[in-house]
Parts: structure tokens; sequence; C-alpha cells
């Protein structure tokens, strides 16, 4: 008995749920690497979110009672950092040296949080470090702050009356500063993260 053969139509019904199937498999694959992508930029952007909030901790907690911060809208007469190429509030960490380490977003394309030291009102702030630069993926600072805080702000209180009392128990409202930075990074695809540290000294 001979046997038969395929028809064309068979053999074009078979090639178009072959073609089906490789496309929903090479769909399958680019979602999967694209998805993989995406999840090693958000591990990134955190990690490098995560090591600039400890190394700011790091330089500033050694001298919280006598950080700074100045506005580029209202530089100071004697400023310690400005100008820099920022329309952001700088932070500024004393050295006992007589340096200042500036930290800061520089405002320009793409936005990058920096570090650069100041060794005397005169010099220049050298050299500039890009705090973004060693990610795995590109960086951009979507926002940044940094302001003064007292121990009772830190703790989310408020100083009230005469004399002033801060409105959590054991907290200090004297002028003894610390500081807090509060700053956004983006790799453009995810989500952007928000960081932040606050350091600060009690004095009760």
């Amino acid at each position: 008995m001979r046997q038969r053969g395929a028809s064309l139509l068979e053999v074009l019904v078979a090639a178009a749920i072959g073609a089906v199937v490789a496309i929903a498999l090479g769909n399958f694959f680019l979602t999967t690497l694209r998805l993989g992508r995406d999840m090693d930029a958000q591990a990134a952007l955190q990690r490098q979110g995560t090591a600039i909030a400890e190394e700011i901790g790091r330089r500033a907690r050694p001298v919280v009672g006598s950080l700074m911060v100045e506005d580029p809208a209202n530089p100071p007469e004697t400023p310690a950092c400005l100008p820099l190429a920022t329309n952001d509030m700088v932070l500024i960490i004393p050295d006992p040296s007589g340096s200042v380490t500036c930290l800061y977003r520089n405002t320009g394309a793409p936005p990058q949080v920096v570090r650069c030291t100041r060794p005397t009102p005169d010099a220049d702030c050298a050299p500039v470090a890009n705090l973004l630069s060693g990610s795995i993926v590109p960086l951009s600072a979507t926002a940044w702050s940094a302001s003064l805080v007292t121990p009772c702000a830190a703790a989310g209180g408020a100083c009230e009356g005469d004399p002033l009392m801060c409105s959590v128990a054991g907290q200090s409202c004297a002028a003894v500063p610390g500081a807090s930075v509060v700053f956004t990074l983006s790799d453009g695809v995810n989500r952007p993260e928000t960081f932040g540290v606050t350091i600060v000294a009690s004095r009760h």
C-alpha cells in the first residue's frame, strides 16, 4: 500500500504553527532579558544611592556640630563652597585642617551628585568626584536637598515655648545642628528611588 504524502495545506498549517511557537518563544526570551536588565539596573541604583548616603554620614558624623549649608540663591558674603555648578543647597563638611568638603547636585545635564574639597576660601573646589560614576548603569540625580536640623527636628518634634522646649521628650532645641540630606536617583527606566541621611548631635 502506498503511503500518502503531506498535502500543501498540511505543510502550510505546520509551518504557521511553528512560526507562532517560534515568535512566542522569542518574545518570552526578549521579555526575560529585558526584565533581567531592568532588575539589574534597579539593584545598581539602590546600591549606589545607599553607598552615597553612607559616605555622607561617614564624613559628616565626626563634625556634626559644625556642618553648614549654602544656598546658591542667597550666598553668604564669605562662602565656604560657592560658587558651584548647582542651583540646590550645598552641604559643607569642615575639616580640622581648615579645608571643607562640599557635597551637592551638579545641575548640568545629566545632573549628578558631586563631591569636591576646597582647601582655602580662595582655592578651587577640586578634585571634583562624581559619586554616580561607579554605577554599572547610567544614573542621574533628579532631586537633592540639604538642610540643617536640630536634634529635636530630627526626632520629628517642634521647639515651642519660652524657654524653647522640644515636643519630643529628651531631645534638644539647642543650636547644635546636624544635617539632613535627601536625594533622588533615576536610571531613566525604572521608578526613581529616594535616599536620605540625617546626622545629629544630641545635647540635652
